[in-house]
């Protein structure tokens, strides 16, 4: 049975609450309080979550400042610019919606269940197929992201790495937003490869794709491949540096939640992806 969204408080807060009275302080910046938080949320909070996140107090507050900023309009857009003022409450109203959806998809993409048992999915391999070493090679990739960030990073992320697995040809450009196949994760698995944006993240995944023989191609059409290595390239070693860490999952998972929540808002058409 699939369970039942939370109910959003956030969409009568613009309207009959002021956000100061539902906020608390974090690091000078207001934020949402925790109990206003998507329930998946306030479990992890409360340790009660089947998350295994290393900073879990780093992640709360993370979503404690998003869903502020995304419900109560605290952005450039609004703060920068006085003349844009009255179109705040709709900003409000749309986007702390948003959010909220964001925030409640990845609460629950931290659960250890959403993740795949790559042992399985290589197990299901068929040593007869003809492309059988390059998908065993997606495989190995996606176990080597895993041995990297570990629970850290969502669910989503591993899965949208090893979606070549189940195509007809590693290699074929998948246009996941216009895919049948893909449109049902379309949203959370372009989140994540937007997310690389912040590069060292990006730099680690292609690293790691490299020496395996590929890279990862992703575009703005929402199209996904992995690229063959030809014989003129070469795979390349890159490493986080240890005091940066934290810094850069932080990025990436504050990003891949914004790029999840502006997912429809995205002016998108076929033709970027002929």
């Amino acid at each position: 049975m699939t369970p039942q969204a939370t109910a959003n408080p956030i969409e009568q807060d613009f309207v009959v609450n002021s956000p100061k009275s539902l906020s608390v302080v974090i690091e000078g910046e207001q934020a949402t309080s925790v109990d206003r938080l998507p329930q998946s949320w306030q479990d992890i909070y409360a340790g009660k979550s089947n998350t295994k996140l290393s900073n879990p107090e780093e992640y709360v507050k993370m979503a404690q400042l998003f869903l502020h900023k995304m419900s109560s309009g605290d952005v450039d857009l609004f703060n920068e610019s006085d003349d844009l003022h009255h179109l705040k409450p709709a900003f409000c109203q749309i986007f702390g919606t948003l959010g909220w959806e964001a925030l409640e998809f990845y609460g629950k993409d931290f659960d250890v269940e959403r993740y795949p048992n790559f042992d399985s999915i290589e197990k299901q391999l068929s040593p007869e197929e003809e492309d059988y070493h390059n998908r065993k090679q997606i495989v190995e990739i996606g176990k080597a992201l895993f041995a990297e960030f570990g629970y850290d990073l969502p669910a989503s992320f591993y899965h949208v790495h090893l979606a070549p697995v189940y195509r007809e040809e590693v290699s074929e450009v998948r246009p996941l937003r216009f895919s049948e196949e893909d449109k049902l994760n379309a949203r959370a698995w372009d989140a994540s490869l937007h997310g690389q944006k912040v590069f060292p993240i990006q730099l680690m995944v292609q690293s790691i794709s490299s020496k395996h023989g590929f890279f990862q191609e992703h575009g703005c059409g929402c199209n996904h491949a992995m690229a063959r290595v030809g014989a003129t390239d070469t795979s390349f070693d890159y490493q986080i540096r240890p005091e940066m860490r934290l810094t850069w999952i932080r990025d990436f998972i504050w990003t891949v939640w914004y790029e999840y929540a502006f997912f429809k808002f995205v002016p998108v058409t076929r033709f970027l992806i002929n």
